[in-house]
């Protein structure tokens, strides 16, 4: 959503009667979100609640203790602690909320907005913080808030993206199917990489060609864009051997498409060496597969259905985040060669 749609929005919701701007479940917002992190981690909880309404300007917090019973032998406590106020008023309290971090313990910033270097708020937190933690399936312009993000990095930020832990079980039969050791012994020969994604984000393509060019040693050279039914994206990189590899990530129209924007339908790993033993399918439904088939020479190559879990919600990928507090190396070396092949498009 743009700038423009959402002073639109803005402008029409303040033309409402006073009972209509009244939103009843407003305290309780953050409560129902929290429950998974919750559940599994004694914590307090900071809700940031922009509101639309810009004469209200000041600062209205709350504070709710929750304590529930955990398989019935221990007790969760957590803390929850709302600021509600316009974006502005909100920019303005960094101070506010390093004052009510708990000393000692890692501090964890999921920031549901687009990640802002520029922005005050952001500054302060993200350098008080153990982590940042975003979603990329969310960003309205994934290209260029991947390369936010990898500007923080280069800043010494430590980030996170829930959705990039939705790429694991494609990564995980990618790495597998080429396990044997004479099918290893192929990866040098691959050559050609396709990979269809849900039309409208692309931040999951797009990191998954970026940990795959990083494990081979391939190297970003060129980049085209081409738009219309199918969001085509072309990238040329070059391997280590100087052999030259062509990427074709294409945007596809989806019916139905789930919660989570931007899932991987195929992939498509292959070789122009009829020899070679490295031709491999992935897919997560049956059209999927058949589009990857449609190439031909599909009954020599590898095929396997993936089955990730339907629509991960990022409640329950933030509450597995919480257990990891070391920096993730691998998604920051494919997050920067991603980087590297965004930059061509510029």
């Amino acid at each position: 959503m743009d700038n423009a749609t959402l002073d639109r929005l803005r402008e029409e919701f303040a033309k409402q009667p006073g009972d209509r701007q009244t939103v009843e479940n407003l305290n309780a917002r953050g409560y129902s979100l929290s429950d998974a992190i919750a559940d599994r981690n004694p914590s307090r909880i900071i809700t940031l609640c922009p509101t639309p309404r810009r004469r209200y300007r000041r600062h209205r917090p709350s504070v709710c203790l929750l304590s529930r019973p955990e398989k019935k032998r221990s007790l969760v406590c957590c803390e929850y602690i709302t600021l509600r106020g316009t974006k502005a008023a909100l920019d303005r309290v960094g101070e506010l909320i390093q004052s009510l971090l708990l000393p000692n313990l890692p501090t964890f910033i999921w920031w549901k907005a687009t990640p802002n270097p520029e922005q005050e708020l952001f500054r302060v937190l993200s350098r008080s913080a153990s982590c940042v933690i975003v979603d990329s399936c969310y960003f309205s312009d994934p290209d260029r808030e991947l390369l936010k993000m990898q500007e923080s990095i280069e800043q010494e930020i430590y980030i996170a993206d829930l959705n990039w832990h939705r790429l694991a079980a494609w990564q995980e039969l990618a790495a597998a199917a080429y396990d044997p050791p004479e099918r290893r012994l192929s990866l040098c020969e691959l050559d050609h990489i396709t990979i269809d994604y849900e039309k409208g984000n692309d931040s999951q393509a797009m990191m998954f060609l970026g940990w795959f060019a990083s494990r081979l040693g391939w190297k970003p050279q060129s980049y085209t864009f081409e738009s219309g039914d199918y969001d085509i994206k072309r990238i040329k990189l070059i391997g280590p051997n100087g052999k030259e590899i062509n990427a074709e990530l294409a945007g596809i129209p989806v019916a139905d498409m789930g919660e989570i924007p931007g899932d991987l339908v195929g992939l498509r790993l292959d070789s122009q060496n009829p020899n070679a033993d490295c031709c491999t399918i992935l897919c997560s439904e049956t059209t999927g597969c058949m589009r990857m088939e449609s190439g031909g020479g599909a009954q020599s190559c590898r095929t396997e259905q993936v089955t990730p879990l339907s629509d991960q919600k990022a409640e329950l990928l933030m509450a597995q985040q919480l257990q990891r507090w070391g920096r993730d190396v691998l998604y920051e070396e494919s997050l920067a060669v991603t980087a590297e092949i965004l930059r061509l498009a510029a």
